[in-house]
C-alpha cells in the first residue's frame, strides 16, 4: 500500500539547519527518520490522496511549489507504527534505525479486534444534553456541544440502538475504519520494563483502546506477544451506557506506566493504563513460572501455566479520584 498525503499542515513554521538532519538522520537513506515504507514511497514526490498528517515544516518543501508541497522525511511519535533507534556513543554520529513496525500494528488490531479497527471512539461520542453523566457536554464550548448532539442523534451520526434499545451515541463497532484515513491506530505513550527476565514494551491505541505487548529482548526483532482490549464492553455499548453499567474500560488511554515488582501492590511487574475520557484505570500484571527468578525466558500467553508466563488484567476501577489517589500511593510508597 502506498502512503500518500493530501493535506499537510505545518505545526511549526521555523527552519532548522540542515546540519541537524545530517547529524541525526542519514540524508541519503530514505528509511532514516521514520518508516522505510512511508519515506521510500513519498520522498521527493508530490503526494496526493486522502490521508491527513500534521507535521513540522522541516519534512516538507513548501517553497518549490506552494500549491503542491513535496514530502521528504520525518519522525512521527505515535500514529500508525513505532520504531526503535540505536543511540550512538558519539553524539555527532547518526541515529540508526534498527526496527520499524510498518503496518503490523494495524494488521494486528484488525486481526484480533476487527470491531475496533481504527475506530473513532473519543470525547466526541460521549453523552449529550439528554444523556446521563454528561459533564463534558455541560462544560463544553458551543462547537463541541453541537458535535456531541449530532453524534447522539440517530438522524445524524448517532445510532437507533446504543446498546440497550434506546437511541444515542453509537457503540464502538459502528465506527470501524473511521480513523483509517487520518491517524490510523494512533499509538499513545509507550512504556518499557523488565518482566520475568524479558525486556518488554506495552502501549495502547488512542481511539480504539487496544493494548499491545511486545517482547523486545531481541531488540532488532520485537515479538508481538499479546493483543488485548481495554474496554471490551464498548463493542456493543455506547460510552455513556457502558459507564452507567459500570463496565466501561479505558477510553483514550493516553497514559501507560510500567511498575517493577518492587513498585507494584502485588509484588509482580505490570503496567497501569489510564483512560482520559472514561475516568478509569486498569492494572495488568505478569505471572512468572518462578516468582523468585528473573532469569528464565518464557513465552507470553493470555493466562499462566506451569510452563509459561503471561500478563493478565488484575483489576480495574471507574472512579477517577480513587485511581489518582492509588496511583500516587504506588509511586510514592
Amino acid at each position: 500500500m502506498k502512503w500518500c498525503v493530501e493535506n499537510m499542515v505545518a505545526v511549526l513554521t521555523f527552519s532548522i539547519s540542515s546540519l541537524f538532519y545530517v547529524r541525526i538522520f542519514d540524508p541519503t537513506n530514505a528509511a532514516a527518520g521514520y518508516s522505510s515504507p512511508f519515506n521510500s514511497a513519498c520522498e521527493g514526490i508530490h503526494c496526493v490522496g486522502d490521508v491527513e498528517l500534521s507535521i513540522e515544516s522541516n519534512a516538507i518543501d513548501f517553497e518549490s511549489d506552494v500549491n503542491h508541497p513535496i514530502f521528504y522525511r520525518m519522525v512521527l511519535f505515535g500514529g500508525r507504527g513505532w520504531s526503535i533507534f540505536e543511540l550512538p556513543s558519539n553524539p555527532d554520529a547518526l541515529l540508526k534505525l534498527v526496527f520499524d513496525s510498518g503496518d503490523s500494528v494495524e494488521e494486528s488490531t484488525c486481526q484480533y479486534f476487527p470491531w475496533a479497527h481504527n475506530v473513532a471512539f473519543d470525547e466526541k461520542v460521549l453523552p449529550a444534553a439528554s444523556g446521563g453523566n454528561n459533564s463534558l457536554y455541560e462544560t463544553a464550548d458551543q462547537e463541541l456541544k453541537e458535535v456531541l448532539t449530532l453524534n447522539n442523534d440517530p438522524v445524524w451520526d448517532g445510532c437507533k440502538d446504543q446498546g440497550d434499545g434506546t437511541p444515542g451515541s453509537c457503540p464502538m463497532k459502528e465506527s470501524v475504519d473511521r480513523s483509517s484515513a487520518k491517524d490510523g491506530a494512533g499509538i499513545e505513550e509507550i512504556t518499557v520494563g523488565v518482566a520475568c527476565g524479558r525486556l518488554v514494551t506495552m502501549f495502547a491505541t488512542e481511539k480504539s483502546s487496544i493494548g499491545l505487548l511486545f517482547d523486545i529482548t531481541e531488540i532488532k526483532s520485537p515479538n508481538l506477544k499479546k493483543v488485548f482490549h481495554l474496554s471490551p464492553a464498548n463493542q456493543n455499548k455506547s460510552a455513556g451506557l457502558a459507564y452507567n453499567d459500570g463496565d466501561i474500560g479505558e477510553i483514550d488511554p493516553e497514559t501507560a506506566i510500567f511498575l517493577t515488582g518492587e513498585q507494584s501492590p502485588s509484588g509482580r511487574a505490570g503496567a497501569i493504563f489510564v483512560g482520559v475520557y472514561s475516568g478509569t484505570f486498569s492494572w495488568w500484571e505478569f505471572e512468572c513460572l518462578d516468582e523468585g527468578s528473573q532469569t528464565k525466558n518464557r513465552d507470553l500467553r493470555q493466562s499462566s501455566s506451569a510452563t509459561s508466563w503471561g500478563v493478565k488484567l488484575a483489576w480495574t476501577t471507574n472512579i477517577l479520584s480513587v485511581a489518582i489517589a492509588s496511583l500516587m500511593q504506588l509511586m510514592v510508597g
